[in-house]
């Protein structure tokens, strides 16, 4: 993963290893931050699943843990929660708020939302033979409109988002038209297809 300051020039680079065999190398994560000359000025390393440790390094490079040895110089920069019991596929209290529909919200949204997608919603719910009957349901359905369009020669369009350039990096990504918000302020959600 490479993470770039574009004011300062800095730029992280983190690598997450492969799990491997052996337990001791897994989860690892390992990176270095250089200034905008490549000149190395901080190490990191932990695991992504627990803890992540910096220390300044400044010119140099060095491996970074919470039992290394030279651990004054070296100051944990990122826990991950405990887990809480019960809550199936590992998920953290943050992911699970991700799908969550609370009191008052479904009315809000457009009929596109994932939040809304049935398969996941069975999933959720632990019916796992009515999550996949409705994941393969929806897959179909999306398969035939894509089919539809190439027929008809259309190009799909998204929404809520187009192509812009950002001023800052150079680089193309997608720019919220505003959209959004005027349908869901109105109400009107005519301009999204049945997908689910």
């Amino acid at each position: 993963m490479e993470i770039k300051n574009w004011t300062t020039g800095e730029i992280c680079y983190l690598d997450f290893k492969p799990r491997g065999w052996k337990a001791s190398s897994a989860y690892q994560v390992t990176g270095k931050v250089v200034d905008r000359d490549g000149s190395p000025k901080w190490s990191i390393g932990g695991r992504w699943n627990d803890k992540i440790y910096a220390r300044h390094t400044p010119g140099f490079e060095a491996t970074v843990s919470g039992q290394d040895p030279e651990s004054a110089k070296t100051f944990l920069v990122w826990q991950s929660h405990d887990r809480p019991s019960g809550i199936p596929f590992n998920l953290t209290p943050f992911v699970i708020t991700l799908n969550a529909l609370p009191e008052g919200l479904k009315e809000c949204l457009p009929p596109t939302d994932t939040r809304l997608r049935p398969d996941q919603r069975a999933m959720e719910e632990g019916e796992y033979d009515l999550a996949a009957t409705e994941k393969h349901r929806v897959e179909e359905k999306q398969r035939a409109k894509r089919r539809e369009r190439e027929t008809k020669g259309e190009e799909y369009k998204p929404k809520w988002f187009s192509r812009a350039k950002c001023p800052v990096t150079g680089e193309e990504y997608w720019a919220h038209n505003g959209q959004y918000w005027t349908s869901r302020e109105s109400g009107d959600w005519s301009a999204c297809e049945d997908i689910f």
